[in-house]
């Protein structure tokens, strides 16, 4: 784990990574899936489908890297969005999806008119985000969303945060990336504006931790 005094922002650092290894980490990340499962991950997509309002039925794929989810989604026929911050993922998400709207954008700032989107899907990102600034990330998300609108995110589950090159990162390990890890309680607090539709704890380690899996609803 890097010091906290490293002088460059956590997020910037993450970006420079991903915008570095990005083609070689999509070649060979050996699984993408959430719970470690095909089955589990395309269940979990099913479910937060399921949970969308019929208007606006579009999908906001918050941290969509390299475009891996964007494929389940464009072929259930969903008007997909796809944002991240880093060029480099999105250039492969481009090559991968050429005909879906994909942006350049710092999930902090979700440069989105209120209520446009039915669901939000924020999957293996949140935890890239430092804890200081989680909240801008939870109200932008709410804001995007209609009232009963559909919200997943998985949440790395322990304690702590920095930049990690080895047990947090072994995606692709040896390179910086900033992670934060929550207690269930913790996560609870964050996402206390949502009513929780589901929340799924899977305690064995799966790329350096344990995993939080939730489905929410925006009141109303």
């Amino acid at each position: 784990m890097l010091h906290e005094s490293e002088k460059q922002n956590d997020v910037e650092i993450t970006r420079r990574t991903y915008d570095k290894i990005a083609e070689d980490y999509a070649r060979n990340l050996k699984d993408p899936y959430l719970g470690g499962s095909a089955a589990y991950h395309e269940m979990a997509i099913d479910r937060f489908v399921s949970l969308l309002p019929s208007s606006p039925a579009r999908v906001l794929d918050v941290g969509c890297g390299f475009g891996h989810d964007l494929g389940y989604f464009l072929a259930r026929k969903l008007n997909t969005c796809g944002v991240d911050i880093s060029r480099g993922m999105l250039s492969l998400a481009r090559r991968n999806f050429p005909a879906a709207v994909l942006c350049q954008m710092d999930m902090r700032r979700l440069n989105f008119s209120p209520e446009s989107f039915g669901g939000v899907w924020a999957a293996h990102c949140l935890y890239h985000i430092p804890r200081r600034d989680i909240g801008q990330v939870i109200s932008a998300i709410r804001h995007v969303l209609p009232p009963r609108g559909a919200f997943f995110c998985s949440l790395k589950l322990g304690e702590g945060e920095g930049v990690y090159t080895d047990q947090q990162a072994a995606s692709y390990p040896g390179e910086p990336r900033f992670y934060a890890l929550y207690t269930e309680n913790e996560a609870r607090e964050m996402l206390s504006d949502f009513d929780i539709v589901g929340w799924d704890v899977k305690p064995e380690i799966y790329y350096g931790s344990g995993w939080l899996y939730v489905w929410l609803k925006k009141p109303g």
